[in-house]
């Protein structure tokens, strides 16, 4: 399982299936979530098989775990979700980049 220590993160993406719609949606969330944390990252959205090299971590739904996983670059965080709005899973990740804490794969 891959991980990162918070302070090494400079870049999110959030892969999804077709690039509109619901993962939008979860983008800006993390976007408007990051910014009232006060942490200051990039996050971008992308197809999951197209996941730039640079992405420290990649978002996805469960259901594109696995295309997410073989084109994600090597090394990067893989952080799945279900919900699309106030999923645990991201909101921990949001908990964890703001406390300093190493973020790893779920």
């Amino acid at each position: 399982m891959s991980s990162i220590e918070a302070s090494e993160v400079k870049k999110i993406c959030l892969a999804c299936e077709a690039g509109a719609g619901s993962s939008l949606m979860v983008k800006n969330s993390l976007i408007k979530k990051a910014k009232k944390a006060g942490i200051e990252v990039e996050i971008v959205h992308s197809p999951a098989t197209q996941i730039p090299a640079d992405a420290d971590i990649v978002v996805c739904h469960k259901g594109l775990a696995g295309v997410a996983k073989s084109s994600a670059p090597e090394g990067s965080v893989l952080i799945q979700y279900l919900m699309f709005m106030n999923d645990p899973a991201l909101n921990k990740l949001i908990q964890d980049l703001s406390e300093g804490n190493q973020i790893s794969s779920t």
